[in-house]
């Protein structure tokens, strides 16, 4: 009996294999795509990675892979009732029925046989207006025009509920994915000389939740030690500088957006010479009031 393609078919990787291994398959399967191209295969490499890659997912994955499901047996089929033997066909000599052969009785003369009378029929009065007319329509064609009527007025709601959600999903990518763009420059960008002011504005970008994870590893850039002594960015002068070539949309609802971003960061260290990162990463962007805000960056 075939079977679905698990997401380690999917990747071509071994089921033991290490995050290392699911990481370079994915890289290989993604670089076919041109950045943007939103291919249904393009979503599929990065659903897998998605689950593969984390490893709480990952153990409830596999042991979904474990429980093989059981087939329900056939129930069998019922055995055809007998059919009833018709009574058999009278013969030549069989006698007439009684009522037709009954003799009258000798010396008597039959007498005259009265039937009785058919009651005359009272004919109902006619309906006149509205029900009139609907007591001359079957009741099941009323049913039935019913039934017709609330199914059409169900499908209308549907269609149009359907309709809606799906204009707002197409609106909502492209937004979603502007926005990621914005976030990303600022947030993946620092100057050793203005930390305070780059982390501030970074954080206007970002949902409550994440902007509290953010900030906590910012700051262990900003300062190091409980004395207050300088982090790694302020020894090192370290600027860096994020430029962002390009966005796809990984999968989209009306108020939730996964957008692969492609991120070229640029660091220096005081006098040194630039160097020059490229990244991908996958921002989830969530719809809040009339704004898209950052609720996680997961690199790969």
């Amino acid at each position: 009996m075939a079977t679905n393609p698990t997401w380690y078919d999917i990747l071509g990787v071994a089921p033991d294999a290490t995050p290392e291994q699911i990481k370079a398959a994915w890289r290989a399967a993604t670089d076919k795509f041109e950045p943007g191209s939103g291919t249904s295969q393009f979503r599929l490499f990065n659903e897998a990675a998605d689950v593969l890659l984390d490893a709480d997912r990952r153990r409830a994955y596999d042991a979904e892979l474990g429980e093989t499901p059981r087939e329900a047996p056939a129930e069998p089929e019922p055995e055809p009732e007998p059919e009833a033997e018709a009574p058999p066909a009278p013969g030549p000599d069989a006698a007439p029925e009684a009522a037709a052969t009954e003799a009258t009785p000798e010396g008597v003369e039959p007498g005259p046989v009265f039937e009785p009378e058919p009651e005359p029929a009272v004919e109902a009065a006619p309906r006149t207006g509205l029900l009139g007319r609907l007591a001359a329509i079957p009741v099941l064609v009323l049913a039935l025009l019913a039934v017709v009527a609330a199914a059409a007025i169900v499908l209308a709601v549907v269609v149009g509920t359907d309709v809606h959600d799906r204009v707002q999903v197409y609106d909502a990518g492209p937004d979603a994915s502007a926005a990621a763009e914005r976030a990303l420059t600022s947030v993946l960008s620092y100057d050793y000389r203005h930390m305070e002011a780059d982390r501030d504005r970074a954080a206007g970008f970002l949902t409550p939740a994440y902007r509290k994870q953010y900030l906590k590893n910012f700051n262990d850039l900003l300062t190091k030690g409980p004395d207050g002594s300088p982090g790694p960015a302020v020894k090192t002068q370290a600027v860096v500088k994020a430029d962002v070539l390009d966005t796809g949309i990984v999968d989209a609802e009306t108020d939730r957006v996964r957008v692969i971003v492609f991120v070229n960061q640029s660091s220096v260290k005081g006098t040194g010479q630039p160097t020059i990162f490229q990244d991908r990463v996958v921002a989830t962007m969530v719809h809040r009031g009339d704004r898209w805000l950052v609720d996680n960056i997961k690199s790969y």
